[in-house]
């Protein structure tokens, strides 16, 4: 019997069954301790300061739009291939996408493409580290700062991806990770804003619960201070202590399970990089992803993710561009050609840390086989 590998996988170890039992018990489910432990050492694991976890990433992407004044009439320069996590943030600020194309035969946005849409109600850029894929983030800060426009860094599926040794969020006025089961840490939902600043940080902690300031909103006596005013108010989307309790318990590992997907991706490369009519996505020069999936190429896309799944390989076109929805308000269509090139050719096939050797050598053989498949039919249509 066919053997079924899932194309994600969920982190669940012993230490976070521990510590959520603890918490339960102790009756300190929506803050305490492990709050500002997570972020600490969130803030320790990517290098960089003012981590402020939220109940998820969309929420951290709206408050960094939010910080960045982000509003009614304003544009966001975003690419259309992403999940709606991502994008669903700008409607929520009442603002424009404007879609920028990518790269031809990579998921990094084009730079040339983003200056030209440019334009006086640019605001903001979202770039979208694809599938943990580093997009070029350096160039882009630059031609932020050029424009005086904020950089939003997604980092949503990327921690421990980098270019030429810089992590992924650090060139960015703000970036974004994720704890969605799926992700490398899962907190069961969860989300994480990084700020440049640490001004920015203090009204970002301050802002995810509804404005309060927590030094001064008690008094003494443990009473709501009257004279603790709330000047801004904000949202419920702070992260729960039980949700950081389970962060906390996965963060010694962590780097382990990275290490083990970078490796069974070295091993997948080797059993497939003679096969025709399937091809590894590229890596940006100097770049180091921190693979979700294994992403390629394939001529006949939906016929290989067809045949892949009959194999019991959970393989995927892992997004539908965010174009077509009417609800960003968008109704010019642009011309999106690399765009195009990926919604019809990308996939996703697993690659993660639970997997064995036994299943990337699986999941290589079903590659080589839908290889021949694939060929035998663009030689058909080529005849």
């Amino acid at each position: 019997m066919t053997k079924t590998i899932p194309l994600y996988g969920v982190v669940n170890l012993p230490a976070m069954e521990m510590v959520a039992l603890d918490v339960l018990r102790s009756g300190r489910l929506a803050s305490g301790e492990f709050v500002s432990q997570f972020e600490t050492r969130l803030s320790d694991l990517v290098g960089l300061p003012n981590v402020v976890t939220t109940i998820d990433m969309t929420s951290a992407l709206f408050l960094a739009l939010h910080l960045a004044e982000v509003s009614e009439g304003d544009e966001v320069l975003t690419c259309a291939f992403a999940c709606l996590s991502t994008n669903s943030a700008i409607a929520q600020c009442h603002a424009t996408p404007v879609w920028v194309d990518f790269k031809p035969m990579t998921v990094e946005m084009d730079i040339a493409d983003l200056e030209s849409k440019i334009s006086p109600r640019t605001k903001a850029v979202i770039l979208y580290h694809v599938a943990g894929y580093p997009g070029p983030a350096r160039e882009i800060a630059a031609l932020c700062k050029k424009h005086n426009i904020i950089l939003i860094e997604d980092c949503d599926n990327a921690l421990f991806a980098a270019r030429d040794s810089t992590l992924v969020g650090s060139h960015g006025d703000f970036a974004i990770f994720s704890f969605y089961p799926n992700r490398q840490i899962n907190t069961a939902e969860g989300g994480a804003l990084v700020c440049k600043n640490n001004e920015m940080a203090d009204r970002a902690r301050k802002l995810r619960r509804f404005g309060i300031n927590f030094n001064t909103f008690r008094g003494i006596d443990g009473e709501i201070n009257a004279a603790s005013d709330i000047p801004e108010i904000g949202w419920g989307i702070t992260l729960n202590n039980l949700c950081c309790a389970l962060g906390c318990a996965q963060l010694d590992s962590v780097k382990n399970r990275y290490e083990k997907t970078t490796e069974n991706v070295r091993k997948l490369r080797s059993l497939i990089e003679n096969i025709e009519g399937i091809e590894p996505v590229s890596i940006i020069e100097n770049g180091t992803p921190a693979y979700w999936v294994f992403l390629l190429f394939a001529y006949n896309r939906d016929e290989v993710i067809s045949f892949l799944k009959s194999q019991g390989i959970m393989a995927s076109a892992i997004h539908q561009r965010n174009d077509i929805y009417s609800g960003f308000g968008v109704t010019k269509k642009i011309q999106l050609p690399n765009t195009d090139y990926l919604q019809n050719h990308i996939i996703g096939v697993p690659c993660g840390w639970w997997l064995g050797e036994q299943e990337i050598e699986q999941i290589a053989n079903a590659l080589v086989k839908a290889s021949s498949l694939v060929m035998a039919d663009k030689n058909v249509n080529d005849a």
